[in-house]
């Protein structure tokens, strides 16, 4: 059901026009405001919900659920996915649910696991569990710099180092840190 001249199957004389309207819902005692998708003939006044506004309104439904179980919504699965580099094949090789698992975890059609959850952020910010893996899996690992093992201990993001290894020095000479080969014999040890 696009909406588009389409003729109300009710009356067969209106054509149905698309609606959204706030709808207030609750899951796990928190209410939230979600987007209802329909339609209403111009004519007899039916609402009516085809396929299409039923899987838009699951899908906004499931992505409120998730964030209230405290879960990555799809769009972030996708974006963690994407900032991984992985297709949702080689995504789904590595981390297991399925051939087509990702593409419903990005669509929110159904929620993760909370263990796959977290082992997504795992992989996300702890770059060897992320190798570690790749090993299992039988993929090709790509080891990290130092530097980048080292800025992520200091709290960054070992993905977000545009210059790691000027952000890397700045960050350890501000710890007392004077190079890179100090720190490499510090974390070494």
């Amino acid at each position: 059901m696009n909406g588009i001249n389409e003729t109300c199957p009710v009356c067969e004389e209106g054509v149905l026009q698309e609606q959204v309207e706030a709808n207030e819902v609750e899951y796990k005692g928190i209410k939230g405001q979600l987007p209802l998708h329909y339609a209403v003939c111009t004519e007899c006044g039916s609402e009516q919900a085809g396929a299409a506004h039923a899987l838009r309104n699951k899908r906004s439904m499931m992505a409120f659920r998730k964030e209230v179980d405290g879960l990555l919504k799809g769009t972030e699965m996708l974006s963690l996915r994407k900032q991984l580099g992985l297709t949702q094949a080689a995504a789904a090789k590595l981390f297991g649910g399925g051939p087509t698992a990702f593409a419903k975890y990005e669509a929110d059609d159904v929620a993760q696991s909370f263990a796959m959850d977290r082992l997504l952020r795992v992989a996300r910010d702890v770059p060897d569990a992320f190798a570690y893996l790749r090993r299992l899996a039988g993929m090709e690992v790509h080891p990290e710099p130092l530097e980048f093992r080292l800025h992520t201990e200091l709290g960054g993001s070992w993905r977000d180092l545009e210059e790691p290894h000027i952000e890397a020095d700045v960050q350890l000479r501000s710890l007392g840190v004077v190079s890179i080969q100090d720190s490499a014999m510090e974390y070494a040890s």
